[in-house]
């Protein structure tokens, strides 16, 4: 198998993004604290929950900030119960799109773009987290 093509593509595709590639490592600290709230506030509502003995209702995770599925020059994290999740998209231009919650497999949405920084990114992430327990523990 000759490489001589694979060898040309990468370094085709690496001169195009030089650049989004510093971008996108600017992104990723304010991402990790988002992540770092989102964790603590499931962390907050597990403790609770097992102090209620209710076991069924703390079974939520926090994944790593990661690339996006589906933007090349974003960085994402996810919070999930079951099959419903939200997803924070991190982007170079300064932003944070939050997305749900939805159940995986179906339309996404609903979104909503912030300021990467500051209050009004938290309290966002904070009612989507609410949203997504709520309607991941619906009977």
């Amino acid at each position: 198998m000759s490489t001589q093509r694979f060898e040309a593509l990468a370094q085709t595709l690496a001169e195009r993004d030089r650049s989004l590639a510093s971008a996108i490592l600017a992104v990723e600290p304010a991402l990790e604290v988002l992540r770092e709230r989102a964790a603590r506030a499931v962390a907050v509502f597990v403790n609770v929950a097992l102090e209620h003995r209710v076991p069924h209702l703390t079974h939520l995770s926090v994944g790593p900030v990661e690339p996006d599925e589906k933007h090349i020059d974003c960085l994402q994290f996810k919070v999930r119960r079951g099959r419903w999740e939200i997803v924070c998209v991190g982007k170079p231009r300064g932003v944070v799109t939050l997305v749900g919650p939805y159940r995986s497999g179906k339309q996404e949405g609903p979104c909503s773009e912030h300021p990467l920084h500051g209050n009004e990114v938290e309290a966002a992430l904070d009612d989507r987290l609410v949203e997504l327990i709520q309607s991941a523990s619906e009977r």
